[in-house]
C-alpha cells in the first residue's frame, strides 16, 4: 500500500465544511504484484462529522445522510458543503434529527425525502431559495429502505420496504389547505397499497418502468411486476407478485441493471439473477465474493462494487455476470453504501464521503 497525504486545505475559499485534499493510491492487499487487479484512487474527502450512511445525486450535488449530523448537501465539484440541517421547524418547535439514514432527492418536485431508523418518510420543500421547509410524512414506522421516481403533473411514486407489512407503495399528489389565513401544504396519497411478505423486508429497488425488487432477509429475494391498471387515472404502477429466490444469508439489498439483479447477502456474499429468472422464477443464483459480508453493491456497465463494512471495498468484473471475477479488496475505511457519479465512485464511510475513480 502507498499513500501520499497532502494537507488540510482551510483556505476561504474553499467554502464551508472541512474539506481533505488527498490523493491516495490504494493498492489490493491481494497478490499486489498480479496485473490482472484494479486500483482505486482517492481524490478527495468531505468531512461530514457524523457517519455518512447514503447519499442520492441529482447533477453535481450530493444529497448526505450523515447520521447524527443530519441532512448534508456538497457541491462535489467544489468540495463546499452548501448547507447542514440538523432538524427542521414543525407547528412552530424546532425538532432535531436523531439519526439520519436516507436521504433521497427528488429534484423535478423540488423535495428531500429524509428517513431516520425504522422511521417513516418525513418530505420537505427544498427549492432554489434553499428553503429547507417541512412538508409531512408518508408511509409507515419500520421503513427500512424506499426508492420515488417523479410523475408528470406534480406527482411522484414510492415503493418502500417496510419492516413490518412488506411491500408498500403509493402515488402522491401536492394538497394546499388554507386555515385561519395559514397556507398548508401536504403531499396526500392518490394512489397505493401493500402487499404483505413473510420475511421482513431490508432493500428495495426497481427499474422506474415495470419491475420491482425487495430484500426480504432470510427469506431471500422477491420480483414484483408493474402491472397498470388502465380504468384508474394516474393510478401509478400497482406490484403484483412475480417471483421469490431463496438465497444462503440475509439479503440485505438489491440492485437492479440491464441484466438482472445483484443481490447482497451479507456474511454469505453476494449473488447475480439474471433477467430471464427473474421472469420465469426458474433458475439459479450465481454465488460469488462468499468469503465476504457483502451490505450494498453498485453496478456500472462491467464493474460491480461491493461494500464490505469494515474490510471497505472489494471489486469485480461482471462483463460475464454468470462468471464474476474478483479484481481486489481495497482497505478504505468502513464503507455503508457506494454510489456511481459520472465516471467516479462515491463512498459512504464512517469518516466522510469520499471520491474515489477506479482503474481497470
Amino acid at each position: 500500500f502507498q499513500a501520499e497525504d497532502g494537507i488540510r486545505d482551510r483556505s476561504p475559499s474553499r467554502g464551508l465544511g472541512d474539506v481533505y485534499k488527498r490523493q491516495i493510491l490504494w493498492f489490493s492487499c491481494m497478490e499486489p504484484n498480479d496485473e490482472g487487479l484494479w486500483s482505486i484512487e482517492e481524490q478527495n474527502m468531505f468531512n461530514t462529522q457524523g457517519f455518512c450512511r447514503n447519499v442520492s445525486v441529482s447533477e453535481n450535488m450530493a444529497y448526505v445522510a450523515a447520521g447524527q449530523s443530519g441532512v448534508q448537501i456538497w457541491d462535489l465539484e467544489t468540495g463546499v458543503k452548501v448547507h447542514e440541517y440538523l432538524g427542521y421547524s414543525q407547528d412552530g418547535s424546532y425538532i432535531e434529527f436523531n439519526d439520519i439514514s436516507i436521504v433521497q432527492r427528488d429534484e423535478v418536485n423540488d423535495l428531500i425525502f429524509v428517513t431516520e431508523s425504522n422511521k417513516k418518510v418525513k418530505v420537505f420543500y427544498y427549492g432554489d431559495s434553499s428553503e429547507f421547509v417541512y412538508r409531512n410524512e408518508i408511509m409507515s414506522d419500520r421503513t427500512k429502505d424506499y426508492i420515488s421516481f417523479p410523475n408528470a403533473g406534480n406527482k411522484f411514486t414510492m415503493y418502500v420496504a417496510d419492516n413490518d407489512d412488506g411491500l408498500k407503495w403509493g402515488t402522491y399528489m401536492s394538497d394546499t389547505t388554507v386555515i385561519f389565513n395559514l397556507e398548508i401544504i401536504n403531499w396526500m396519497p392518490t394512489a397505493g397499497g401493500e402487499l404483505a411478505t413473510d420475511g421482513k423486508p431490508l432493500g428495495i429497488d426497481s427499474n422506474g418502468d415495470d419491475l420491482v425488487a425487495m430484500a426480504v432477509d432470510q427469506l431471500g429475494v422477491e420480483f414484483f411486476s408493474l402491472v397498470y391498471d388502465q380504468s384508474v387515472e394516474n393510478s401509478g404502477g400497482r406490484p403484483v407478485f412475480l417471483s421469490k429466490f431463496d438465497l444462503e444469508g440475509n439479503a440485505e439489498q438489491v440492485n437492479l441493471t440491464e441484466k438482472g439483479a445483484f443481490i447482497s447477502c451479507d456474511d454469505f456474499g453476494a449473488y447475480f439473477l439474471s433477467s430471464e429468472s427473474i421472469s420465469s422464477g426458474e433458475g439459479n443464483a450465481i454465488a460469488f465474493a462468499e468469503d465476504l459480508t457483502v451490505d450494498h453493491i453498485s453496478i456500472q456497465n462491467d464493474i460491480a462494487v461491493l461494500s464490505i463494512g469494515p474490510k471497505g471495498l472489494a471489486l469485480y468484473d461482471v462483463s460475464d455476470p454468470f462468471n464474476p471475477i474478483s479484481k481486489g479488496i481495497f482497505d478504505v475505511g468502513y464503507v455503508y453504501k457506494t454510489l456511481f457519479w459520472n465516471d467516479h465512485i462515491l463512498l459512504c464511510t464512517r469518516s466522510g464521503l469520499k471520491i474515489s475513480k477506479i482503474s481497470i
